[in-house]
C-alpha cells in the first residue's frame, strides 16, 4: 500500500511535510510484528482509519457531528489501549480519560479547558471535557442518537442541552488535537520521549 495516504493523513501535525515523512516511514518499515515498536504502527494506522471514517460519516449523515465524535473517541480509545498494551474488553470510559490525561498537552490541553462551558459559564476540566464527549459517544452508540451535539459552527458557540454545555470549538479544531494526541502516543510508544 502507498504510504501517500499517511503522510497526506498526518501532515497537518508535523511542521512541514518532510517531517510527516520521516514519522510514517520509520514506522512503515517495521516488518517484524515482535519488535516493540510495531505496535506504534498498528496505532498510526488506526487513528488514520478511525478518524478517516469519522470524516466520511458526513457524507451518510450530513451536519451529524455526534456520528463524527464517536468515530474520534473510538480512536482515542484505541491508542490508549494499545498504548498501555491492554488487550481485554471494557474500560472504554478510563482509556478515553487516559488519552485526554496523557497524550492532549501543552496548548491542546490548554485549548479544551478554554472552550467547553457549563451553561453557567464555568470551564470545564480536561476530565469533565472527556466525561462530557463520552457522554455523547454513548447517546449514540446505546440510544442510537446522533443528532444532538454540536461544536462550534465557525461563527457561533454551540449550546448544548444533553450534555449541558456550551462548545467554543469546531469539530475540524477538535479533530486537529485527537490526531495531534495520537502521533505523541505513536511517538512515544516504545521508543525515546520525542513530542510534536
Amino acid at each position: 500500500m502507498p504510504i501517500e495516504k499517511w503522510i497526506d493523513f498526518y501532515e497537518q501535525s508535523f511542521p512541514n511535510r518532510e517531517a510527516a515523512t520521516s514519522f510514517v516511514e520509520e514506522l512503515e518499515g517495521i516488518t517484524d510484528r515482535a519488535i516493540p515498536r510495531h505496535r506504534a504502527k498498528i496505532m498510526m494506522h488506526q487513528a488514520q482509519r478511525l478518524i478517516s471514517l469519522s470524516d466520511d460519516i458526513i457524507r451518510v449523515r450530513e451536519g451529524r457531528e455526534s456520528l463524527q465524535l464517536l468515530f474520534v473517541l473510538i480512536c482515542a480509545e484505541s491508542v490508549a489501549k494499545l498504548f498501555h498494551n491492554f488487550d481485554d474488553e471494557g474500560q472504554s470510559r478510563a482509556f478515553v480519560r487516559r488519552f485526554f490525561s496523557e497524550f492532549v498537552v501543552g496548548e491542546d490541553r490548554t485549548i479544551l479547558e478554554n472552550r467547553f462551558f457549563t451553561h453557567d459559564a464555568t470551564a470545564l476540566t480536561l476530565q469533565a471535557v472527556a466525561d462530557c464527549l463520552y457522554s455523547v459517544r454513548c447517546d449514540v452508540v446505546h440510544e442510537g442518537q446522533y443528532w444532538g451535539f454540536h461544536f462550534h459552527d465557525g461563527d457561533t458557540p454551540m449550546l448544548n442541552t444533553d450534555p449541558d454545555v456550551t462548545v467554543h470549538i469546531t469539530f475540524t479544531e477538535f479533530r486537529a488535537i485527537i490526531i495531534r494526541g495520537c502521533v505523541r502516543a505513536i511517538q512515544a510508544y516504545a521508543a525515546p520521549r520525542r513530542t510534536i
